[in-house]
């Protein structure tokens, strides 16, 4: 090809490009430049490229701040709403802690009506979907590690309760930054505007985990068994609240009692102990007799809730549930939920 020739295409290639410089990038300029020629026109053309993408880069970082401001606008609003938010905890595993959150809520949101979010919070042993009888597509994990919205990740169940499942035996939850952690959070709280009540079922025990939802929940609700080893270990986890200012608010579930009364012994005891020793009261939200009816929708996984043939059961969560809307200790802005010490207790797990 002689100098001519050249010169001819690359003035061609120069129309060419500038036809399409507005949505290019070096890619095309280079694809439109002839044969290896080198010549002033590349240079040119590389110039002019980057001005584009710096340009574009600029109106994405404007996009970017402007997207960033309606979501802290939109979540200042959102986050002004006041909400119920419990914490259900037990010192003790093997109390029913989890039968009761799930059918505490499911009396709650059919009974009572109340739009309910229960939140899986045993991060390492989850089973609440187990009790619902369920079997989740997504859970927590989704959300936090691969960007799923929450809005897909939660299960809106048959009976009016939705349900945010965490991965059980899964470990990737103590490997959290706290930058995600606060995205999740942030997340949680703004989609959490659209219920009226929030339930963390916590794991049993007094680990960090399990006192970073205890802290974040303005109250919480403690269920315990009229076993001597539970009572020790429901003081012992009363007396960490106290110790460490996580609530203000602790409340009591005596379940398995043999009757009511031997349920409401237990709860005098500890409220006797608690205000003897730690100067707090514990309110004894109620008492739930033991019940074969109830093991056998346990293994039917069916929510004894709907399942039980024992209806004193069932009263007993109704009435726990009316307490609990009557009482306005739970009520808080969703904005004045206290994150810091959930990101705090969750990364040192």
């Amino acid at each position: 090809m002689d100098m001519n020739n050249r010169q001819l295409q690359s003035q061609e290639s120069y129309y060419e490009f500038k036809q399409f410089r507005n949505n290019t990038g070096y890619n095309i300029a280079h694809k439109y430049s002839v044969g290896g020629y080198r010549s002033n026109f590349k240079t040119q053309s590389i110039n002019l490229a980057n001005n584009i993408k710096n340009k574009l880069k600029r109106t994405d970082q404007a996009q970017s701040l402007r997207q960033r401001a309606k979501s802290n606008d939109d979540f200042n609003n959102l986050s002004k709403k006041a909400v119920k938010c419990i914490a259900i905890a037990s010192g003790k595993g093997g109390v029913g802690k989890t039968l009761i959150s799930v059918n505490l809520a499911l009396s709650l949101s059919t009974k009572y009506k109340k739009k309910v979010l229960l939140v899986d919070a045993d991060l390492g042993l989850a089973n609440a979907d187990i009790v619902l009888g369920i079997e989740p597509k997504y859970s927590m994990q989704d959300c936090i590690f691969k960007g799923k919205p929450l809005s897909e990740v939660v299960i809106k169940t048959e009976h009016g309760l939705d349900l945010i499942a965490v991965s059980s035996g899964n470990k990737e939850m103590v490997s959290l930054g706290a930058a995600r952690l606060e995205m999740f959070l942030k997340e949680l709280i703004n989609f959490a505007a659209n219920y009226d009540i929030i339930l963390f079922d916590c794991a049993a025990g007094i680990d960090n985990n399990v006192t970073s939802f205890i802290a974040t929940a303005p109250q919480t609700i403690i269920v315990a068994s009229t076993e001597p080893t539970s009572i020790m270990d429901v003081y012992a986890l009363n007396k960490l609240i106290y110790r460490d200012n996580l609530s203000q608010n602790v409340g009591l579930i005596v379940n398995m009692a043999d009757d009511k009364e031997h349920g409401y012994r237990v709860a005098k005891t500890l409220s006797s102990v608690s205000k003897k020793h730690l100067n707090v009261q514990v309110h004894l939200h109620g008492v739930i007799s033991r019940s074969e009816a109830v093991h056998e929708a346990v293994c039917k996984r069916q929510p004894f809730y709907f399942s039980c043939k024992d209806q004193s059961i069932i009263e007993d969560i109704d009435n726990i549930a009316k307490d609990i809307i009557l009482s306005h200790k739970s009520e808080t802005k969703l904005h004045s939920l206290n994150t810091d010490k959930f990101i705090d207790g969750i990364i040192k797990g």
